[in-house]
């Protein structure tokens, strides 16, 4: 008994080490180690996949049996990989993408998933390299490089036979490589002008001529372009005529696309089988993703209700087309690998990602709801509640990035942190959010800009009017465009906010366009303004202008080397703040971009960050 006795008492002293709440409640360090795997990517006899997960640290690259069971990690680069891409033709090689130090500079190697050296295939250290597509039978893989000018994106193609790089296509703009026909003959290529905005270019390898596919005027989008195997037409991602994002099948022979599915919200992904017999798409449906899957051959579908209710990445088939592998997350679980079984119609999961010790029933779903804004518009929003609350919710108002992102239901380890230690969070899609249409997308740009800060403040009005809500404890947190909007409600409407936490955020429109990344520059001015035209309504809008005004107190993460978002921004608020005798904390990390990526360094800055909170928003 003494023995047993003393065994409890030391597991017990272990858990608590550990930081794991043995007794008391559950540590943010466990909130933020709640895992993920993504980006799946078959063997080419379908046997096996790559995928990325977090579990040590920080994303790396592991592979599994198609059908479950013991992983194996096949990639240890300290600083991360961005992604894995496995031969069509040959088991032994993939192409990784890896940057240092949150640089985003990433370089392209061919590895061996069964171990072997890195083999780098592209030459300039200060340049990005993105990789495309592979050819079907594996000869060659394309990818695009700004290494030219540091801006424009051209297209290239690297031999896995002769080891060279060929140039294939150079212009302005951001192109990327998106398919390759069956033959090899032909390269679909996408140009972004900017989010909203995109063209399909046709390369022939055969003439090297390339050929502008999709001549229009006004912001249309043409994205994702899949070729067929008989290489006749492609598929493709459209909103050409109408407001929401719709499937398109588009014929070589022909001068226009014609319609697959048109719902009236965006098909935002979709796959088609190597053979061209099957066909899979999700729909983003007020953020949730809608499942399909369609039998070309059969013409029989199968909808929505197969797959648990959540948010959708990733739709890859097998070669054969026997399976077709996603990735799948909710606010309650995190993303994994899902597995669907195309013949017989069955659905597996294939990874299962640790949450850091929680109990599944701990993670908190929300509600789907609107408010009313200044316009009378209705803003959509996520709305989480503690899953105990005591009086009045003290409540954290989460703005999202892009700013043409979504916030979509799915699992963050730090919000629901905050809904561990009481307080209640909102998620709106403020104007300008994408999943609502084009027309709601482009309602915040240039001129716009504060329509959608004033969205944030009737977000801020619907929590006041609400009898369980402290209006006196209202905390806005948000990382890059989301950091922007954090500083501009802080500076507009000071007296709402009790604190704020800004992530990499824009402080100064004119000095970010300066000084963000070459390649950036364009996109942002066709979303904010631009520094040749609108530098005086720049200034105007931009919250380090306003600095005087802000009342609150503000917490700063800001990654060293940030090429989207420079560290200047970060400097120069914090150090206005500091001159003004405000309270401000701010925490600078080497190793680090836009963003934190590493676990170790969520849980060093978001520690800090909801130390501030507590102190100053629910000890006060």
């Amino acid at each position: 008994m003494i023995r047993f006795a003393k065994a409890l008492l030391a597991a017990a002293l272990l858990f608590a080490c550990a930081g794991l709440a043995f007794s008391e409640d559950f540590s943010l360090t466990q909130f933020l180690n709640i895992q993920y795997a993504r980006h799946p990517s078959f063997r080419p006899d379908g046997y096996e996949l790559l995928y990325t997960t977090d579990i040590s640290g920080v994303a790396q690259i592991w592979r599994i049996s198609a059908y479950g069971g013991y992983s194996q990690q096949v990639a240890f680069d300290t600083n991360g990989v961005d992604g894995a891409w496995w031969s069509p033709a040959d088991r032994n090689w993939m192409a990784v993408s890896a940057a240092t130090r949150g640089t985003e500079r990433s370089q392209l190697y061919l590895v061996s998933p069964y171990g072997s050296k890195w083999y780098r295939v592209t030459p300039n250290d200060e340049a990005i390299y993105n990789f495309g597509t592979w050819a079907h039978d594996g000869s060659r893989f394309a990818f695009s490089t700004n290494s030219r000018n540091q801006k424009d994106f051209d297209v290239y193609e690297y031999s896995a036979e002769s080891k060279e790089i060929f140039l294939l296509f150079q212009g302005e703009g951001d192109h990327a490589a998106a398919s390759y026909s069956d033959d090899n003959r032909f390269l679909l290529i996408v140009r972004e002008q900017f989010s909203a905005n995109t063209d399909l270019l046709l390369y022939d390898r055969q003439t090297g001529q390339t050929r502008l596919l999709t001549p229009h005027e006004g912001n249309v989008q043409y994205r994702s372009p899949v070729w067929t195997p008989d290489g006749k037409g492609f598929y493709l991602l459209t909103d050409q005529g109408r407001d929401f994002t719709g499937l398109a099948y588009w014929p070589l022979d022909s001068a226009a696309f014609r319609w697959v599915e048109t719902p009236d919200w965006d098909v935002e992904q979709f796959a088609l089988s190597k053979n061209g017999e099957m066909l899979a798409w999700t729909v983003n449906e007020q953020g949730y993703s809608r499942f399909h899957f369609r039998d070309l051959r059969r013409n029989t579908h199968i909808g929505p209700a197969r797959v648990p209710e959540g948010v959708i990445d990733g739709l890859e088939f097998s070669p054969d087309g026997s399976k077709l592998a996603f990735c799948l997350g909710a606010a309650d679980r995190p993303y994994d690998i899902w597995m669907y079984e195309t013949g017989g119609d069955r659905l597996s999961q294939t990874t299962t990602s640790a949450i850091g010790g929680l109990p599944q029933g701990l993670l908190r779903v929300p509600e789907l709801v609107e408010y009313e804004t200044f316009d009378g518009r209705k803003i959509p929003a996520f709305w989480y509640v503690p899953l105990q609350s005591k009086g009045k919710m003290p409540v954290v108002v989460a703005i999202h990035g892009g700013p043409e992102d979504q916030a979509r239901p799915d699992v963050s380890g730090l919000l629901q942190y905050f809904l561990r230690r009481g307080f209640a969070v909102l998620e709106p899609n403020i104007r300008g959010s994408s999943g609502y249409g084009k027309t709601y997308m482009a309602m915040d740009d240039v001129h716009k800009r504060a329509d959608a800060v004033q969205d944030v403040e009737y977000a801020a009005r619907w929590l006041k009017s609400r009898s369980d809500v402290d209006r006196s404890k209202l905390v806005i947190y948000g990382g890059s465009y989301g950091g922007y909007v954090v500083l501009a409600s802080l500076s507009t409407y000071p007296d709402t906010w009790a604190a704020g936490i800004d992530v990499v955020g824009i402080a100064n429109f004119v000095s970010f366009l300066e000084n963000t990344g070459a390649y950036r520059r364009a996109l942002r001015e066709a979303e904010y303004g631009s520094l040749a035209a609108d530098r005086e309504f720049l200034t105007q809008i931009s919250p380090l202008t306003h600095v005087d005004k802000i009342k609150a107190p503000l917490f700063i993460i800001q990654g060293a080397n940030d090429p989207r978002v420079p560290k200047s921004e970060a400097d120069q608020i914090a150090e206005a703040l500091r001159a003004r005798g405000k309270i401000v904390e701010y925490m600078l990390f080497d190793d680090e971009g836009h963003g934190l990526r590493k676990t170790r360094n969520r849980i060093i800055g978001y520690s800090a960050a909801v130390e501030f909170v507590e102190k100053h928003v629910l000890n006060k």
